[in-house]
Parts: structure tokens; sequence; C-alpha cells
């Protein structure tokens, strides 16, 4: 009687381990779909309510643990705009960088890059204003050398 019980339960968490494991988020590079664009590389630039708002992080390629420095042209004006960076494919926590508002809508920033372990780690750098993205983000690649 004790055994099958202690077998029963054994059953149990065995199923409920496997279904647990389906759920989890998978942190890997198998997922990622080629960008298209790589900031890595060159500038991107991005629609956004009707303007083209050009990206660009430097010095190329990125370092992890070292300074990026953030341009970000053309974007319309906000108040108390911010940025919020985090992996895609690896939960770090978040970066949030303090973004200097020049004019014409641009902003300029001094980011330092987490590293992963990781062979190649997705960030996304996401606009903030009161607590709710604006709609606009971009996603770049950080390789662990």
């Amino acid at each position: 009687m004790i055994k099958n019980k202690i077998f029963l339960i054994l059953i149990f968490v065995i199923i409920l381990g496997i279904a647990l494991y389906g759920l989890l988020p998978s942190f890997s590079n198998e997922n990622l779909l080629p960008l298209e664009c790589n900031l890595n590389k060159e500038n991107c630039e991005y629609k956004f309510k009707d303007k083209m708002v050009k990206i660009s992080l430097n010095p190329k390629p990125l370092q992890a643990m070292d300074i990026t420095h953030l341009v970000v042209e053309n974007l319309p004006e906000f108040e108390n705009l911010k940025l919020e960076l985090y992996g895609l494919n690896m939960d770090m926590g978040k970066i949030k960088p303090r973004l200097i508002r020049l004019e014409n809508g641009n902003y300029i920033s001094k980011i330092v890059l987490s590293l992963c372990s990781l062979e190649q780690m997705r960030f996304r750098g996401e606009f903030i204003q009161d607590n709710k993205p604006i709609g606009l983000h971009f996603d770049f690649d950080l390789t662990n050398r």
C-alpha cells in the first residue's frame, strides 16, 4: 500500500516536472531571428509616427563592460523619456541609462552593457514615458569574445 502511494507520487512528480520544463522560457540563441539592421555594424533607422528615427551605438563592434555611446536622432520630443535595455535571450535585469535630450528630437546617452555567459546576447532597447512603452524599440546583438 505504501509502495503504491510512493510510486504514484513519484510518477506525478515526474509528469509535473516534464510539464513545467516545457513551460519555461528558452534562453538560447536557437530562437533568434536575424536582425533587419545590425547596430553592431551600422547605424539603423526605424519608422515611428511618420518619422524615420536614426539610432547609433558606438564604438563598433560593441563591447561588454565598456562605455557605449547611444545617439538617437529625429525622435519626437517627449517629457521625461526613459530607455530600458534588457536581454531577450537571457534575463540579466534591466539597464536604465540616463537619456539627455538635445534639440530637434535628438537624445544621447552613455551605456555599459552587461556581460553574459551566452556566446551571443540579444538586447532590446525600449523607450518609455510615464512607465509605458511609446511604441519604439530597437534590438541588437552583443557577442561574447
